[in-house]
């Protein structure tokens, strides 16, 4: 019997049978909102290997929307999201297809749900409009060219994937796009596929306008004026870019009319007249004007004369921000801000949630995480992505024979390593950029930025240790490590400073803090230990963390060291440290945490005496810790108080 649903009562623990998923339910756990198509719902998708956070959305029963059917609507979203899935991994900038059927949510009839990707947003909000309207409250400004920069490249992405499925989106808003993460580790992902469409199908729908009064293209309200191609989404992507520069809308007025006719005036607001504008656009005078016209063709009437590619439009308005880029950052204004927020909730009152079993067979070798909660992995049985609810094989990116380690790069991207002559950048459209690397080396790991300062710590077949900086396209001569029989953590704690730890010939741990345009690496002072085998950093506060045998755990803030220990002083795995300065570490069936800034005693807030493989990798995120076991199980922890859904 199908389950019956009703928002205005209790929907705890109602279950939905997958209609093709064998072995999958939904467990819905509270209401979340509605909208023009239905009302959306925080579930649990739970298997026998796992459960993971949804998203589902349910239509309502005989709602017309434009006079499309629901079935039609829901059908739609399921296509579009559907087709980016192919790849493996997927884009990061697109909210994820996951299920989609039929139950009777509002009584007897039964209509179409959807069960899309949870994002876990965070501090600044789950939308766009809600981090820029964060910014404005505790900064004064709306987005910095840096982050400015940043989102537009995101959304840019994500739609370019979206066209490549010849598919038009139609209703790109701030409130569309769904946030993750903070700084670098910042994820904007586009979500509400419901007024979609393939390219071409026009008619399909008859001649109706839909889309967001103020962000939707003048073609999509003139049905049969222009057809619907990327450039109508270039429209919106050019307001949503005025925006999270200003904090206004590009058109405004007091009604849907007047915001109408500014739209097919000539006339365009600048970017200056905002009061929010980040200074460190302001003040370059000639990159405004620029922006202002770029923004101007972007939104014209006549769609030929737009930006032809969301990703034209962001490669030239990102050359406008470009020279800003090395300015004063409004990101360290809002670190400041930020930093006086405490996260007092305990993590052992947090939701815990078994994502996925660890499994016979399965060996991680590296593993590196978004801040989506996704994770590319190298195993014994080839290169594994975790998607959130499945270990899916990404083989099909074709990587470098002998590729054993993997750093995330950017949001989406990842350097892959190992016994190959270079290494990898790859993506979900497979691998990139390769950067060769000097002959006879087996990468152990890596970390920087291509353009600017990267560094390697490798080996050779005989000899010790070696790091390697390359820094404007040249290897530096490598520093070897003597006296060092094993290189185990390398993190970036600035840019121009780098901690590298392992253990020494004789026996016992050591922590270096490594100068690559200096080449010198001085060994920091740390107390006694086995090893140090795992590290973690926040670059944007300076702070990195090194733990090893004895339960030490090494932290740096700034230029200063100090040292915890872990209570009976386990043998430690697995570092992680949040924006908001929560810290993290593992041993073997146990996770544990601490705030250094409110108690700097270590707790464990997570233990299951079944999981004997250690620990091998962790993401945190503000009110959120991912970890995932050397056998591929995977555990995940979430301060529900402060939770907030995609919609």
């Amino acid at each position: 019997m199908e389950p019956v649903l009703d928002h205005e009562s209790s929907l705890s623990g109602v279950l939905i049978p997958s209609d093709v998923q064998a072995g999958v339910q939904y467990r819905l756990i509270r209401y979340l909102g509605e909208g023009a198509m239905g009302v959306a719902y925080l579930a649990q998708r739970e298997t026998a290997s796992g459960a993971s956070p949804v998203v589902i959305k349910a239509v309502r029963p005989h709602q017309m929307v434009d006079d499309i059917a629901p079935e039609l609507l829901a059908r739609k979203e399921a296509v579009a999201l559907g087709r980016l899935n192919d790849r493996v991994p997927p884009s990061p900038f697109v909210v994820r297809f996951i299920d989609t059927g039929n139950a009777r949510v509002f009584g007897t009839t039964s209509t179409p749900w959807l069960a899309l990707e949870y994002v876990h947003g965070g501090v600044e909000g789950t939308t766009l409009d809600d981090r820029v309207t964060y910014s404005v409250h505790k900064t004064g400004y709306a987005f910095d060219p840096v982050r400015v920069a940043h989102t537009v490249s995101c959304l840019a992405q994500g739609l370019t994937a979206i066209h490549n499925v010849d598919v038009i989106h139609r209703d790109l808003t701030p409130g569309n796009v769904l946030c993750c993460g903070f700084g670098a580790d910042e994820i904007f992902k586009i979500s509400d596929f419901g007024t979609a469409r393939p390219v071409g199908l026009d008619r399909t729908f008859g001649d109706v306008g839909v889309g967001t009064v103020g962000y939707a293209a003048p073609e999509q309200a003139r049905p049969g004026s222009f057809p619907i191609r990327p450039y109508t989404d270039v429209f919106a992507l050019a307001c949503v870019s005025y925006y999270v520069m200003t904090g206004y809308h590009y058109f405004e007025g007091a009604n849907p009319y007047l915001v109408y006719e500014a739209l097919l005036s000539k006339a365009r607001r600048s970017i200056t007249e905002s009061d929010v504008l980040s200074p460190e656009i302001r003040e370059r005078e000639v990159q405004c004007k620029k922006i202002d016209a770029l923004l101007a063709r972007a939104t014209d009437q006549d769609p030929t004369k737009r930006p032809p590619t969301a990703q034209r439009f962001a490669d030239e308005l990102l050359e406008c921000l470009a020279e800003a880029e090395s300015a004063p950052r409004s990101s360290q204004r809002l670190m400041t801000a930020m930093l006086e927020i405490r996260q007092l909730s305990d993590p052992m009152s947090w939701s815990w949630t078994i994502r996925q079993l660890p499994q016979p067979d399965f060996v991680v070798k590296s593993a590196a995480w978004d801040t989506d909660g996704h994770c590319f992995a190298i195993t014994r049985q080839g290169p594994r992505f975790w998607n959130g609810e499945i270990w899916r094989d990404a083989s099909a990116l074709r990587l470098p024979i002998g590729s054993t380690c993997v750093r995330r790069y950017r949001a989406g991207w990842w350097l892959v390593g190992g016994s190959a002559p270079q290494l990898t950048l790859c993506q979900a459209e497979g691998p990139g950029e390769e950067i060769p690397i000097p002959e006879g080396l087996e990468v152990l790991s890596a970390d920087g930025v291509i353009d600017g300062t990267l560094v390697i710590a490798a080996r050779r077949q005989s000899g010790p240790p070696l790091l390697f900086c390359r820094d404007g396209g040249t290897w530096f001569e490598p520093l070897p490590l003597d006296g060092v029989a094993h290189l185990a953590p390398l993190v970036r704690v600035d840019d121009d400073r780098w901690l590298v730890g392992g253990r020494l010939e004789v026996g016992g741990g050591f922590v270096a803090e490594y100068l690559p345009k200096e080449s010198n690496a001085r060994v920091v002072p740390t107390p006694e230990n086995r090893a140090f085998v795992a590290g973690s950093t926040a670059p944007e506060r300076g702070v990195a963390l090194m733990v090893g045998s004895h339960g030490i755990v090494w932290r740096v803030d700034r230029r200063v060291g100090s040292t915890s220990v872990v209570p009976k002083q386990p043998d430690l795995t697995a570092a992680a440290v949040d924006i908001l300065d929560r810290e993290w570490t593992a041993s073997a069936g146990i996770l544990w945490s601490r705030m250094p800034s409110v108690d700097p005693e270590w707790r464990p807030v997570w233990r299951d005496s079944r999981w004997q493989a250690p620990f091998v990798s962790l993401m945190a995120d503000a009110g959120v810790i991912v970890a995932m076991t050397a056998d591929g199980g995977i555990v995940e922890g979430r301060d529900i108080t402060k939770s907030q859904a995609s919609r």
